[in-house]
C-alpha cells in the first residue's frame, strides 16, 4: 500500500460525528487524512502507539480573541495542550482590520487581506490555525469614531463596503460587541443592514449581546431581529458566551434557552457557544455608564476628572454597592500601572488599599490609576445556570487567547479559560453526567466546523485536514486556577496540526504548523 507521513494506531477512534467510537487507526499523508480503520498493510515514516488513548479530530475553539498573540509568542501553548488546533477569533466586535487613518499600532491592518499578506511575508507562525471574523466595533471606529450617535448614511456605505471587502478576503462573518463602545452606540437598523451584506456573502453574525443578565431576553430579540430582516432563510446569527451574569436573573437558564429554541421554530438560524467557568473577564470599563464611554476611555477618565465624575461614580454603584458584590470583582491586569492590585478584589483594594467601604468610589481610582486599563475577572454567574447551557447543542468557546506557559511572558494573570476551556468542558461532561464523551468531543469538533463553515475540519475521514488530538477521556482536565493561570491542561498525549506533530507526549515541540482559515483557504 506504500508509505504515510503518519499512522497512528490503536487508538479509540471519535470521529467528530456524535457515533460511537471505534478501535482502529488513522493514517495521514501530505497534510490529509489517508485512511481511516484497519491500516495494518500500511507503514508510515513515523508511528504513534495510542493504545488505550482517544483519537478524535482537534478540537475548535469557537470563540477566541488570539487575533495576533502570535506576535509576541507563536507557541499557543495554552490552547494546544488542550488539543485545540483552531481558533474562531476576531469576536466581540473587535478584529486588527480594518486601522484607523495614520495607524501607528503594528497590531492593526488596513484589511484582511492585508493581514494575511503580512502573516505570510513577514515570517510570522503560530502553532494553532486561526479562522477570522471581522468586527463591528473595529469597523465603527474607522468610518464614525466612538462617538455615541447613528452612522450616517454614507458612514453606513462606507462601513458596508469595508465589510464586504473583508468578506470577500476570507473573513467568516461579522462579529458584534454590543455592551463594548464603539458597537454599543449602533441601533437595530444599522445591525440590520449589516447583517444583510454577511448574508449575502454567506457569512455569519456573532455577538456579544448588549445584556446577559437584567435584559437578555430583548438583548436576543435584538440580535434575531438581524437574522430577520435579511429575508428568507436570514443570516445566521450566533450568540457568543451564553450566559446569565447578573445574580438577580439566576435559574432562568431554561427560560433562555426556551425562547432560543421558539426562535429556531420560527426559521430564526440561531445558535451559541459558552465556557465552563462561573466567572467573566473583561475591562472594568464595562461597570461604567454608557453615556461616559462616549469618545472612549480618554472621556471616561475626562468625566472622573470634572464635576460628572458623581454621576460617573453612582453608575458604577448599581454594581458595587456592597461588600459582598466588591468581592465579585478579582483584578487581573492593571497594564503594569498599578501591579500591587493584580490578585487583589476590589472589595480588598478598597478596605485595605484605599481604608474605604466606599467602592464604587475605590473603582473610579483604580479607573484613574490605570488609565481605564484595569482588567478583571468578575465572578457573576451561577453553576446551575451554566451546567444547563453547557448540557444543550451548543459549541464551547474559550473568550480568551493563544497564550505561551511561562509567567513572565504573559505579564499578568489571565482568566484560567485561556488555558482551560475545553479540558474543564470535556471534565464536567465525565464528572457531571453533561452527555457522552463522542457528544462533548462533536460539540467541540462537527458542531463548531459546522456553525462556521469549515467544511475540512471537525471530522476523522478520508480527505478532511489531518488536525487530530489524541488523549486520554479519564484524564484530560485542567490544572489553570483563578489565582494560579498559568498552567497548561493535562491528559493530552499528542496534537497534530495539518499532519504535523504539535505535541508530542505531552510537550510541545517547534512545529508552528497553524495557519489562517478563509473560505477559499481551508
Amino acid at each position: 500500500m506504500g508509505e504515510a507521513d503518519l499512522i497512528i494506531r490503536g487508538a479509540t477512534v471519535i470521529d467528530g460525528t456524535g457515533r460511537p467510537g471505534f478501535r482502529g487507526d488513522v493514517a495521514v499523508q501530505n497534510g490529509k487524512i489517508l485512511v481511516v480503520g484497519d491500516c495494518g498493510g500500511l507503514r508510515a515514516r513515523e508511528e504513534i502507539d495510542a493504545e488505550g488513548l482517544t483519537c478524535a479530530p482537534g478540537f475548535i475553539d469557537a470563540h477566541a480573541h488570539s487575533d495576533t498573540m502570535f506576535m509576541k509568542d507563536s507557541s499557543g501553548a495554552s490552547k494546544l495542550y488542550q488539543g485545540i488546533t483552531t481558533e474562531i477569533s476576531g469576536n466581540c466586535g473587535y478584529s486588527p482590520f480594518p486601522a484607523p487613518e495614520g495607524n501607528d499600532d503594528p497590531r492593526r491592518f488596513a484589511s484582511y487581506a492585508d493581514f494575511l499578506r503580512a502573516f505570510d511575508e513577514r515570517g510570522w507562525a503560530m502553532a494553532v490555525n486561526q479562522a477570522m471574523l471581522s468586527g463591528h466595533g473595529s469597523l465603527r471606529e474607522v468610518v464614525v469614531g466612538e462617538s455615541a450617535r447613528p452612522a450616517t448614511s454614507s458612514e453606513m456605505e462606507r462601513m458596508k463596503e469595508l465589510l464586504r471587502r473583508d468578506l470577500e478576503a476570507g473573513a467568516l462573518g461579522l462579529s458584534l460587541g454590543l455592551e463594548y463602545a464603539p458597537g454599543c452606540f449602533a441601533g437595530q437598523e444599522e445591525l440590520n443592514e449589516l447583517g444583510s451584506v454577511v448574508k449575502k456573502a454567506g457569512g455569519h453574525v456573532t455577538c456579544h449581546m448588549r445584556s446577559e443578565g437584567l435584559h437578555i431576553f430583548e438583548a436576543i430579540g435584538e440580535l434575531a431581529q438581524v437574522g430577520r430582516s435579511s429575508g428568507v432563510s436570514g443570516v445566521h446569527v450566533h450568540i457568543s458566551h451564553l450566559k446569565l451574569d447578573h445574580y438577580s436573573v439566576h435559574g432562568q437558564a431554561p427560560a433562555v434557552w426556551a425562547h432560543i429554541e421558539k426562535l429556531r421554530q420560527e426559521g430564526i438560524n440561531i445558535t451559541a457557544d459558552a465556557y465552563p467557568y462561573t466567572a467573566s473577564a473583561t475591562s472594568l470599563t464595562i461597570r461604567c455608564p454608557r453615556w461616559s464611554m462616549d469618545g472612549g476611555e480618554e472621556a471616561l477618565l475626562g468625566h472622573l476628572a470634572s464635576p460628572r465624575r458623581g454621576e460617573v461614580v453612582e453608575g458604577i454603584r448599581g454594581h458595587y454597592f456592597n461588600a459582598q458584590r466588591a468581592e465579585t470583582c478579582l483584578f487581573n491586569d492593571s497594564d503594569g500601572l498599578w501591579p500591587e492590585i493584580v490578585g487583589k478584589t476590589l472589595r480588598f483594594v478598597a478596605e485595605e488599599m484605599l481604608h474605604t467601604q466606599d467602592y464604587a468610589e475605590a473603582a473610579a481610582i483604580v479607573l484613574e490609576r490605570t488609565k481605564a486599563r484595569a482588567k478583571g475577572v468578575f465572578f457573576v454567574m451561577s453553576e446551575e445556570d451554566m451546567l444547563y447551557f453547557l448540557s444543550k447543542d451548543i459549541c464551547i468557546g474559550s473568550d480568551g487567547y493563544a497564550l505561551p506557559d511561562d509567567p513572565k511572558k504573559v505579564g499578568s494573570l489571565p482568566h484560567p479559560r485561556s488555558y482551560g476551556s475545553i479540558a474543564e468542558f470535556l471534565r464536567l461532561a465525565r464528572e457531571k453526567h453533561l452527555c457522552p464523551l463522542e457528544e462533548a468531543v462533536r460539540r467541540v469538533t462537527s458542531k463548531p466546523a459546522d456553525t462556521f463553515g469549515l467544511r475540512d475540519r471537525g471530522r476523522i475521514a478520508p480527505g478532511m485536514a489531518a488536525d487530530l488530538t489524541v488523549f486520554d477521556p479519564a484524564v484530560i482536565a485542567p490544572r489553570a486556577t483563578y489565582l494560579n493561570p498559568i498552567q497548561t491542561a493535562q491528559g493530552v498525549h499528542w496534537v497534530v496540526v495539518g499532519g504535523k506533530i504539535a505535541l508530542r507526549e505531552g510537550r510541545q515541540t517547534e512545529e508552528r504548523a497553524g495557519r489562517f482559515l478563509t473560505k477559499t483557504r481551508q
